[in-house]
């Protein structure tokens, strides 16, 4: 039926409803509209027809046209329809017209009325109800181009349960015909709202399922008002939704999370503390009731996120909330536009999202319809006005960092950390090298001539007093004070372009870098060729850092080949011991570990191993990701506290912590992720020790214990990280927005 209800409803001309016409409007009529003129022709086209959306039976709608016959003027058949069949319905003739492509219409005429449906039950329902002198009381005048529904008997025909506002609201005027992607309309009320707070601005976000439902909302039960007892700025209603299913949480936003937190506790111990339990980063709470019914909630579970207290209905949906909200779109990324299924701003609104969307499915409106509407309270003459909006605005919340800033127009590409300036350096995508100390002021910026290769590191220069940071583009080697200045005689031009960075090693500070010819090369502080190193050995492509590590009896480089050749070279670039071939690829440069307790070089392979060679080059190979044999990062340092090394990896979505305990090796923990981990580094040791990773495609960084347990408030929003444990400080970065987080105890 659709396909015809479509060519009927863009053809009839548009009208003013003829005086009375209400009276013809069946007392179980859903909605009626004035649609738009099209030259597009339907039977009976020569008369203005007004439209009425009634039910049908297994949740179906269909439209019957009403129009006021012209005096001494009787319908007859249109061209290209017959009169098949004459029915009789107390009294009422019923005439069936059939067309050659057998599209069927049943008219009625019925005291100066006449009423035409391709439905038969319509019309024979419509023609009783206004023989017996029933009809529609809700129905005004409308003009073109309009809809108006009753919301009641649209509402009850839709199956929305416990809404509040079916007892007070009348009916809802849409405007069409505005420009693409608007809406707007008109809400009247048969009484006073219950709140005079109708001045805040809402937001509904239609959701993309099968039944194309908006979240409904409501506003703040007159039993609820404990909750004015805390001193949250204006509170927000949440609901997440799958079709016609809408599910509520109430969000406060407090100054910081200690307030809230305290919140939490203040509830928890009115209404009845169950037992609390750990779901993703946070604790949920539930209690057993807070009287709530009006929103749907009762047995609530409450959580603090960010600054933020969450009361959400139950258990499953705070879950679904914070994996939907929290951590797939993080709080302090002040998203420009609502998750697919949710929608967020509030203090007050109403719950005729569900119906609107539905009807506008019902109806071939051929709408185009935004994502948002925007609702502003007007309670003058019960009514309150609404239109539709392009985009969300930002949240204006604050995420519980320690400070948040915004590098203009650049996006951040890579981070470090500099714990002697007790500072992080960042490189954005126009090579500008910035430096932001622990409070988050920018401290000085510096114009490069390409990206950083390689790592940076820090160095304490004695003369200097002070630690001077090394690291190199393609074409040169930069040595910088904490002020940004340059060290006299750098930068150093190369050459020949590096591959590697540039390392820096030794007592007197020597320069280490592998060459695009395939060489090392080294020079000393001042730039001075090293003897034996310029050139040094040709070794093949080097694309990893190389390692410099020092020993009681000698000094070595580690250079790790695109081929899979660890070369282990002393000073005189001598071999320590033969070349060892490994399987790549590689995704972690060499390590090693050369002191009392153990002196081993470790090498993470493409099977999910680490290589691991003794001082004599004699190998073993242990698992550092199990169950996986594909590539793996290594972090190699002692976050045991025993003194060796330990054994921290990333293998795709997994996180593993391996560790001699004794003279057994075994697995502390793992634990898997939703998203591929891109960076890892840990710091500390023991109880003290703390595991970062980042995952990019969740925007998130970890913090975890050497437990496998996440630290609490992570994961924060970031795609890149900079770690500062002596600080206890995570930087992150998106985009080019920066945060800042303080590290807190592990987690219940």
């Amino acid at each position: 039926m659709y396909p015809l209800l479509l060519i009927c409803l863009w053809t009839c001309l548009a009208c003013q409803p003829a005086d009375g016409i209400e009276k013809a409007i069946p007392t179980n009529a859903l909605a009626i509209l004035t649609p738009r003129g099209s030259t597009e022709q339907f039977p009976f086209s020569a008369l203005d027809w007004h439209q009425v959306l009634l039910p049908l039976a297994k949740g179906r709608t269909g439209i019957l046209y009403l129009t006021t016959t012209v005096k001494d003027r009787q319908i007859t058949s249109p061209p290209g329809y017959d009169l098949w069949r004459t029915t009789q319905l107390r009294g009422i003739k019923l005439q069936h017209f059939r067309s050659a492509q057998a599209e069927n219409w049943v008219l009625a005429q019925v005291k100066g009325f006449s009423f035409l449906s391709t439905e038969a039950s319509l019309v024979e329902e419509a023609v009783l109800d206004f023989k017996n002198g029933r009809n529609a009381d809700w129905v005004k005048p409308t003009t073109p181009p309009e809809i108006q529904f009753n919301y009641p008997a649209f509402a009850r025909f839709l199956g929305i349960k416990d809404d509040p506002l079916i007892a007070q609201c009348q009916n809802v005027r849409l405007k069409l015909g505005l420009p693409s992607g608007q809406l707007q309309g008109q809400v009247h009320f048969t009484a006073q709202p219950p709140t005079n707070d109708l001045e805040t601005t809402a937001v509904l976000s239609i959701i993309p399922a099968e039944a194309n439902a908006v979240s409904p909302i409501w506003v703040l039960p007159e039993n609820a008002s404990w909750l004015g007892d805390f001193s949250s700025r204006s509170p927000w209603l949440l609901h997440l939704a799958t079709g016609n299913a809408a599910n509520t949480a109430c969000l406060f936003p407090f100054e910081d999370q200690k307030q809230a937190q305290e919140a939490l506790r203040t509830i928890a111990g009115r209404f009845g503390a169950l037992p609390a339990y750990t779901y993703q980063t946070y604790t949920l709470q539930p209690v057993l009731d807070l009287g709530l019914h009006q929103w749907g909630i009762r047995q609530a579970t409450l959580a603090v996120i960010d600054r933020h207290l969450v009361i959400a209905a139950s258990a499953d949906l705070m879950e679904r909330w914070v994996d939907a909200l929290v951590v797939d779109n993080t709080m302090a990324r002040q998203l420009q536009h609502p998750p697919a299924g949710l929608w967020m701003r509030l203090s007050t609104a109403i719950g005729l999202g569900q119906a609107i969307a539905r009807l506008t499915e019902l109806l071939p409106l051929n709408l185009d319809l935004s994502a948002v509407f925007q609702l502003e309270g007007d309670v003058e003459k019960n009514r309150w006005t609404f239109t539709s909006a392009a985009t969300l605005e930002p949240l204006a919340t604050k995420p519980t960092a320690l400070w948040q800033i915004d590098l203009p127009d650049e996006r951040i590409e890579q981070i470090w950390a500099v714990d002697a300036w007790e500072s992080c350096v960042l490189e954005t995508n126009q090579q500008h090298l910035v430096l932001l100390d622990k409070m988050g002021t920018l401290r000085w910026t510096k114009k490069l001539e390409g990206p950083v290769l390689g790592k940076l590191q820090s160095v304490y220069r004695k003369e200097r007093k002070q630690n001077i940071l090394y690291f190199a583009t393609a074409t040169a080697i930069h040595a910088l004070q904490q002020n940004g200045q340059e060290e006299p005689g750098y930068p150093i031009n190369l050459g020949l372009r590096t591959t590697s960075g540039v390392s820096v090693g030794g007592r007197d500070v020597y320069l280490f870098y592998a060459s695009v010819d395939g060489r090392i090369y080294g020079l000393d502080h001042e730039g001075a060729p090293l003897s034996g190193w310029n050139p040094g050995p040709r070794l093949g492509a080097i694309n990893q850092p190389l390692g410099f590590f020092q020993s009681a009896a000698a000094d070595y480089l580690l250079a790790l080949t695109d081929a899979g050749e660890l070369h282990v070279l002393d000073r005189a670039t001598q071999p320590h011991f033969p070349v060892q071939t490994l399987k790549g690829p590689f995704l972690s440069p060499a390590q090693w570990q050369w002191d009392q307790l153990s002196q081993r070089i470790v090498v993470a392979d493409g099977k999910g191993k680490a290589q691991v060679f003794n001082e004599k080059g004699k190998p073993f190979p242990l698992a550092i990701s199990r169950g996986k044999s594909q590539a793996a990062q290594l972090c190699f340092t002692d976050l045991i506290g025993d003194g060796r090394k330990d054994y921290l990896s990333a293998n795709g979505t997994d996180l593993f912590l391996h560790a001699y305990v004794g003279d057994a090796y075994e697995l502390i923990f793992q634990k898997s992720f939703n998203g591929q981990i891109t960076a890892l580094t840990a710091h500390g040791r023991d109880e003290n020790a703390r595991i970062v990773c980042s995952i990019p495609s969740m925007h998130q960084v970890w913090c975890l214990s050497t437990k496998g347990e996440v630290i609490k408030g992570f994961p924060v929003a970031g795609d890149k990280f900079a770690f500062f444990p002596q600080q206890k400080l995570v930087v992150t970065t998106i985009d080019n927005r920066v945060y800042a987080y303080g590290l807190e105890a592990v987690s219940d």
